[in-house]
């Protein structure tokens, strides 16, 4: 005799009931395993989309964090090229502001 559950763990599941009684057992409906199984299916079609999608933008990503990271290694390069071109630039400078200081001493004391 098919019932329908009225307890807190098995609320409103439908179960098979001996006519006896003495030999209760729980149970689901064909139908309702049947049910399951395809929204378990539609569920696990979907879960799979959407982590195809999940993994595609991954990978764009990634390709967007190695440009990014191939940017800042030229940027790098650029800096450390700029910090020694500014370093002979001051060792000239210091040099050039020698010669004329030594170059007014010289002419200044003739």
């Amino acid at each position: 005799m098919l019932r329908t559950s009225h307890i807190d763990t098995n609320l409103g599941r439908q179960f098979f009931n001996c006519v006896i009684g003495t030999s209760n057992f729980q149970g689901v409906t064909k139908f309702q395993i049947l049910e399951r199984l395809r929204n378990s299916e539609e569920n696990r079609n979907l879960l799979l989309s959407l982590f195809k999608e999940v993994e595609e933008q991954r990978d764009h990503f990634k390709g967007l964090l190695k440009d990014t990271e191939k940017d800042r290694d030229l940027l790098k390069q650029k800096l450390i090229l700029a910090e020694e071109k500014e370093k002979d630039l001051k060792i000239i400078l210091y040099g050039l502001l020698l010669v004329i200081a030594f170059w007014k001493c010289v002419t200044g004391m003739q």
